[in-house]
């Protein structure tokens, strides 16, 4: 008779020990999903982002292409000429050894006078930044925020991410003023850093730290154009940080395109490194162009 207890007892504990683990999984699981539904939910109820914070972004982040296309073809052209002046020094030394030395010399002087002339063209075509449309553009998103501050106080802006906004604003639009284009470019991809935190109080498709990977991208290129290299090992790390953040929060990812982001951050992170300017700029390139079809 003990025995038969015994083997009883040890029966129902076993099931007691089963169906204990059978309700621990099924909460667990029914938690998981609870939170995945309580997030969702969340999401639903934030609203969409106001225009003027969108358009705010939008006319900031073509304040920053603009300038970067100048440059570039400035700094393009600026090869050409070089290599052009280089061509008529070599030519200049040839012609001069098959002249005596009076015709010679007067011949050097001649195309020495021709290339200055040249340059001194070429240096006016040098494409310049159109200060007037900078200007129209600033006092536009000084409109905008206006209209826009008290609106991110409703919807739950910290004070200190509008100040800090704000301050950013200030220096932008002066630099613009002051008609700076080095300073123009770094302020404004310094105001560009905050869109991100502004757009998070919203709801979104996009997750908003693409706009904070791509603050990290411009900075990087703005670091390494200037020869600050020091500077970019801390942006790689917290735009790959931000990258795998903003992976996690997309709704509907796409994994071919994601796979695809995923290499050129690899790729552009290995140009940085290697120190190379031509080649982290066309890295960079085409990683912007991947993370803008994101949508």
């Amino acid at each position: 008779m003990t025995e038969v207890i015994k083997v009883c007892k040890s029966s129902v504990s076993k099931h007691l020990t089963i169906l204990l683990a059978i309700i621990l999984i099924l909460s667990l699981t029914s938690c998981g999903e609870n939170k995945n539904k309580q997030q969702s939910q969340n999401q639903q109820q934030k609203k969409d982002p106001p225009t003027a914070l969108t358009e705010m972004e939008t006319q900031t982040d073509n304040m920053i292409k603009q300038i970067q296309k100048v440059r570039d073809q400035r700094a393009q052209m600026i090869r050409l000429q070089a290599d052009e002046s280089q061509g008529q020094k070599d030519d200049g030394k040839k012609n001069e050894s098959q002249q005596d030395s009076k015709k010679g010399q007067q011949k050097k002087e001649e195309q020495q006078d021709k290339g200055q002339n040249q340059n001194q063209a070429a240096q006016q075509k040098l494409p310049t930044i159109k200060w007037q449309d900078f200007e129209k553009s600033i006092k536009a998103i000084n409109e905008l925020w206006n209209s826009y501050e008290p609106r991110a106080k409703k919807d739950g802006a910290p004070d200190m991410l509008i100040s800090k906004f704000e301050d950013q604003l200030n220096k932008l639009t002066n630099s613009i003023m002051d008609q700076n284009e080095e300073a123009v470019l770094l302020a404004a991809n310094n105001l560009y850093q905050y869109y991100s935190q502004f757009l998070n109080l919203y709801a979104h498709k996009s997750p908003p730290e693409i706009k904070e990977i791509k603050y990290y991208l411009q900075q990087i290129l703005i670091d390494a154009e200037a020869g600050t290299w020091y500077n970019t090992q801390e942006l790689l790390k917290n735009m790959e940080k931000a990258w795998e953040t903003a992976k996690s929060r997309m709704e509907k990812p796409n994994k071919e395109l994601n796979e695809k982001i995923d290499y050129a951050v690899q790729d552009f992170s290995q140009a940085v490194q290697q120190k190379d300017l031509h080649l982290s700029k066309l890295k960079g390139e085409i990683l912007l162009k991947n993370l803008e079809k994101i949508k």
